[in-house]
């Protein structure tokens, strides 16, 4: 802890430094970053050393035409060194500094695929990379996040925050869509989490942050778009990548994948598959408290649960090169996961001084669950003039077989005398259906301008039957009360177009999207008598979404960028389903076929310094926000009062105001820092068992990462976090701080190809979540610590060809519909 606190002291001198313009006998220089053809380099990590021993004196990033500028730079001989993802490290001649402004020569950068004298030459890409539109995660480069999941490395990125049910927010803001190569995972929030926590990390390339998405982008998500890139081998040949990994923390997990790809002129087919096994023990305690016509009732539970689960997923897809400019593709997705979820409960009750029963919980959790998507894509420069034309056809199914045992006994005070018992099941077949297609053209048009237009239609259809049974008499009865068979169906139907133009210094993006919505629900139960009950939410919207982005470059140092769109997040497919999840007798969940979109209007004003110190500052307000309540509730077949319903709810309205720091500093030559900070207000009003609720925190949330090159081919990485005490977006608990400290090595082996990476998570045990939430006289205290801490082992190894010919990115068109099946589960 004590090196990431001396990390980010070094980093904010270093800026003072670089900020100090009254340093006598100093000189400014300036330079350019090019690669084949004198094409520019964008964003390229640029660094001044001292000419003498190479020592680092100041590091910068070029702009996006590979410019670059140091300043106040003392009398002295200096070299420039340059460098770039996919291309070789290159270095200036050596120059003088005297007191005038040095020009330096171009520094050239060639492809990394150049085999000097046959020696492999491989660069390591920086952990976060700035582009015009987006902030990048190079996977790879975190030691700390080898051999761990998906949703572990998604915790480790700028300005990301998980919390205890893997709902993601960025730069303090819930609703963000989670897209894979492009398009959308097709689950359901549990299934999304489960997946990403299964998913090797190694699988992945980057990570791309998208906070202001343009209109070309679905409208939903109120905080913008997170893409997962997973890796995809893009050589000449045959080449491939694999990986395993073996963790150990209170369970064991380990993982493999194997990435495989075969190119030539025609044709490039690529595939993967990879397995994880998970274990994880979760303890969970729920304290909550309430006065009736009894006095002071207290209910004190405590839950162990042992997670098993096994992923297995594949992928294999083709691009046909028509001819020069004309592509067709096609991709297979397949993905199968078993889990096994038994636990325990104890759930102790009396008046707060002693315990008059004990409701003991036994559940068994079994889940089956498959997804298979399937995409058919062309893509055709149409002319010299770079028209272009992007069409996606794309079909999901995603089915999961959920059975669940329940035994419940509640015992007296000293555990000896049975009072009553309950032996309950459920059997939750679902189905999810998506049909989409998309095009979308691009015409540039004179004078450094483009227009962008495109249509999209989507079709999706949820078949969710739930049925419980109680056991009476030794013989299974229906339990209406819980039972319910929801049928979902929606239409999207939309439109944009987006206009850009580079006008000297200023670049302006205007952009509109409409869409028009369709939905049809019906909820229907069938009592033991045979009669229906049918619950109906039938509606259609439309709605327009502009969004406008302004960046105006100040001067060779300061670039300001301004943002506004307005976005909508439509409800999940699963949280609109009315059937009720029993924790125990006296927790349950539910859904609410009533829940309306939620929209929001974001503001971001953006200043970047000399191309690596990027700081902004965000005002969003969102309108019928849905989030988790716990409500008090009364059992429909028992009238006890003490039930608590966990459901989601449109809160009347919610305002964020966000700032955001990121600074990827070299402090030496064998040290590299990034940190960011993230610092957020925000306001909640809604109304909860008839009482108004007026919620209000500030937040801060701070990541440092520290990587260390201590020899040729070893290094190290710390990494620290820490999230405030705040309200949380989702159920409102006023929430104590957490924090992780991470620690790795990686040592390279076998000439290069392979790489050994050993890391311990979470080493002071302090990643876990605790909150509170109180209203109308009813206090709730939650408590949720998950298997964090882990040793992990993780090999890799890279084998055939290395002659890169770089192959195309896809953008399927499910990109809104995967995320609306939910991000949460634990």
């Amino acid at each position: 802890m004590n090196t990431s606190i001396k990390a980010i002291t070094l980093t904010i001198s270093v800026l003072a430094a670089a900020l100090t313009s009254n340093a006598q006998n100093a000189a400014g220089v300036a330079g350019q970053v090019n690669q084949a053809g004198n094409k520019p380099v964008e964003f390229a990590t640029v660094t001044l050393l001292k000419a003498k021993d190479s020592t680092l004196v100041k590091g910068a990033i070029a702009d996006i035409n590979g410019r670059y500028e140091f300043e106040q730079v003392k009398q002295g001989k200096y070299l420039v060194a340059a460098v770039s993802v996919g291309m070789t490290k290159a270095y200036s001649p050596v120059f003088d500094v005297t007191g005038n402004k040095v020009q330096v020569p171009a520094v050239s950068l060639a492809a990394v695929s150049k085999a000097l004298k046959g020696i492999d030459v491989t660069a390591r890409k920086p952990f976060v990379e700035q582009k015009a539109d987006k902030m990048v995660v190079n996977v790879e480069s975190s030691i700390t996040a080898a051999g761990g999941s998906a949703m572990e490395v998604l915790e480790k990125s700028p300005t990301i925050n998980v919390d205890k049910d893997g709902n993601v927010s960025m730069k303090g803001k819930a609703g963000v869509v989670i897209m894979i190569d492009g398009k959308p995972t097709n689950m359901t929030s549990q299934d999304l989490a489960e997946m990403l926590k299964s998913m090797p990390a190694t699988n992945i390339d980057q990570i791309e942050l998208i906070s202001n998405p343009s209109a070309k982008y679905d409208a939903a998500g109120n905080a913008g778009i997170i893409n997962l890139k997973l890796k995809k081998n893009t050589s000449y040949g045959t080449n491939g990548n694999l990986t395993a990994s073996v963790a150990q923390g209170v369970r064991p997990r380990w993982n493999g994948g194997l990435n495989l790809n075969h190119r030539n002129a025609k044709l490039n087919v690529f595939g993967s598959y990879n397995y994880s096994h998970r274990e994880a023990q979760q303890d969970l305690g729920v304290y909550r408290s309430f006065t009736d016509e009894n006095g002071l009732r207290v209910y004190d539970q405590t839950n162990k649960m042992h997670q098993k689960s096994d992923y297995q997923g594949g992928k294999i897809g083709a691009d046909y090169f028509i001819s020069k400019g004309h592509t067709i593709g096609v991709m297979v997705d397949l993905a199968d996961r078993t889990q096994r979820y038994p636990s325990q409960s104890v759930t102790n009750i009396g008046n707060g001084m002693r315990i008059d029963s004990a409701l003991h919980t036994n559940t068994t959790y079994n889940s089956k669950w498959r997804r298979g998507s399937y995409n058919i894509n062309y893509r055709g420069i149409l002319d010299s003039t770079g028209r272009e034309l992007n069409v996606d056809l794309d079909y999901a199914r995603n089915t999961d077989k959920q059975l669940t045992d329940i035994l419940s006994l509640s015992r007296d005070a000293e555990g000896k005398r049975i009072m009553g018992s309950d032996t309950s099941r459920n059997n939750q077949p679902s189905r999810i259906e998506i049909k989409t297609a998309k095009f979308d053209y691009v015409q540039p048009l004179k004078n450094q301008a483009k227009l962008e237009a495109g249509v999209k239609v989507s079709f999706v259809t949820t078949d969710n039957n739930a049925r419980f049974d109680s056991l009476r008499n030794n013989n299974w009865v229906l339990d209406d009360n819980r039972s319910n068979h929801f049928i979902y169906k929606e239409n999207v139907n939309a439109a944009y177009i987006n206009f850009s133009k580079q006008f000297k210094k200023l670049n302006v993006q205007l952009g509109l999207r409409g869409e028009q919505t369709n939905i049809s629900g019906n909820s229907q139960s069938v009592n033991a008598k045979g009669d229906n009950k049918v619950v109906k939410n039938d509606s259609s919207y439309f709605n327009l979404f502009p969004n406008v982005g302004l960046t105006y470059v100040l001067n060779k140092s300061n670039t300001l960028g301004l943002t506004y769109s307005r976005r909508i997040e439509r409800p999940s497919y699963e949280d609109l389903n009315p059937f009720e999840f029993y924790i125990d007798r006296y927790t349950k969940q539910s859904g609410n076929p009533y829940l309306r979109p939620q929209y929001s209007n974001n503001f971001e004003l953006t200043h970047t310094f000399k191309d690596f110190l990027i700081t902004s500052i965000g005002y969003s307000h969102t309108k019928d926000m849905m989030t988790r309540i716990l409500e008090a509730e009364v059992d429909r077949t028992t009238g006890d009062t003490s039930v608590i319903r966990y459901k989601y709810q449109n809160v009347a309205k919610s305002d964020n105001f966000n700032l955001n720091v990121s600074v990827p500093m070299p402090i030496t030559k064998w040290w590299m820092s990034f940190t960011t900070v993230s610092v957020s207000y925000a306001k909640y009003q809604t109304v909860v068992d008839n009482n108004l609720v007026k919620l209000s925190s500030g937040a801060f949330f701070g990541r440092t990462q520290q990587t260390f090159t201590l020899a040729k081919n070893t290094a190290a990485e710390v990494t620290f976090f820490y999230v405030s005490p705040q309200v949380t977006n989702e159920g409102l608990f006023k929430m104590k701080s957490m924090s992780s400290l991470d620690l790795g090595v990686s040592q390279k082996i076998m000439k290069g190809k392979g790489s050994l990476k050993l890391n311990v998570t979470d080493i002071l045990g302090t990643n876990y979540f605790r909150g509170e939430f109180e209203n109308a006289g009813r206090f709730t205290s939650i408590s949720s610590k998950w298997d964090a801490r882990q040793v992990r082992l993780t090999f890799n190894y890279r084998f055939g060809n290395t002659n890169v010919k770089a192959a195309r990115a896809r953008q399927t068109g499910l990109e809104a519909e995967q995320n609306r099946i939910k991000q949460g589960g634990n």
